[in-house]
């Protein structure tokens, strides 16, 4: 590991699968990626990412279960690096606060350390606003509030991933799909944050 190294991040994949990792090409990280015994399969996307950022990346396998496993081998992991470069600063990804203790430790032993809920949400990221576009006429949901109806559709009837979601919008809305077709229903049900997608395809309704 290069000395201009300054920024160590410890991801729990297990808890949070979504990471951005062209976030961070230009950055002094390192990024270590803790997967879950179960977590068998990467998305290509992800792997690609991976590739580039060469020794600036570790993955570790979690092989033990348990509820607790993933948690006690970042800790470790984390732990060790610190003992290694106490200058660093020291970020966990995870949606899990059972890491909040670990991370008040750290910081009362002078350890720089924070848990954030999502990668993006890192704050040594760049924080870049969106350019608003010139307002235009909206186009139109499907027609006779149908697209409202579908959504409490889809509450009930979640689907696990985005080829079950395709599929539940070709069968809901036939015998014609409305302009935009299954692309444009999924676009709008992301813009309301009805759904969220994640590199693994897999559909979580909000």
């Amino acid at each position: 590991m290069t000395a201009s190294i300054t920024h160590f991040v410890f991801v729990d994949f297990e808890n949070v699968p979504t990471v951005d990792l062209a976030l961070i090409t230009r950055q002094p990280v390192r990024v270590t990626l803790m997967l879950g015994k179960n977590q068998k399969k990467l998305a290509v996307a992800l792997v690609r990412e991976i590739q580039r950022l060469g020794d600036r990346l570790q993955l570790i396998e979690v092989g033990a279960s348990g509820h607790n496993a993933l948690d006690l081998t970042l800790a470790h992991y984390l732990g060790r690096t610190a003992q290694q470069f106490p200058e660093g600063q020291y970020f966990i990804v995870s949606k899990d606060k059972d890491f909040d203790p670990l991370v008040a430790h750290l910081k009362a032993d002078g350890i720089r350390t924070s848990r954030h809920d999502a990668f993006t949400s890192l704050p040594f990221l760049p924080q870049t606003k969106a350019v608003t576009p010139p307002k235009k006429a909206a186009a139109p949901k499907p027609v006779d509030g149908k697209f409202a109806k579908f959504v409490l559709h889809l509450r009930n009837s979640p689907p696990s991933n985005k080829t079950k979601l395709e599929r539940m919008i070709e069968a809901y809305f036939k015998p014609s799909l409305p302009a935009g077709g299954k692309k444009g229903i999924i676009a709008d049900l992301l813009k309301d944050q009805v759904i969220e997608i994640d590199a693994a395809q897999k559909v979580k309704v909000v």
